[in-house]
């Protein structure tokens, strides 16, 4: 068994050597929107709901794609604050 944990960490140490890359977060992959009809036939994941601030768009994004969305469908331009879904991304 130790041999296994040996081998495993060298190489994940290789692999990492060899490429290692932060992914994106999730965030950075949902869409905003203010446009009911760009969540046409899309999953309702749940609300939105931040504090209005300089990071309100940061945290509703994040927010949404905890929840498993990739779009924000906000209430308005001003506001972050909505609700999360789902989209088929060949739709948007």
């Amino acid at each position: 068994m130790n041999v296994l944990n040996g081998a495993y960490v060298v190489l994940t140490i290789a692999s990492c050597a060899a490429g290692c890359a932060t992914p994106a977060p999730a965030s950075d992959s949902v869409r905003a929107t203010t446009t009911l009809a760009d969540v046409d036939g899309c999953n309702l994941l749940g609300k939105v709901i931040v504090a209005d601030g300089p990071n309100a768009e940061k945290e509703a994004r994040a927010e949404t794609a905890r929840l498993g969305g990739n779009v924000l469908l906000r209430k308005a331009e001003l506001v972050w604050n909505g609700n999360a879904y789902q989209c088929p991304a060949a739709a948007h």
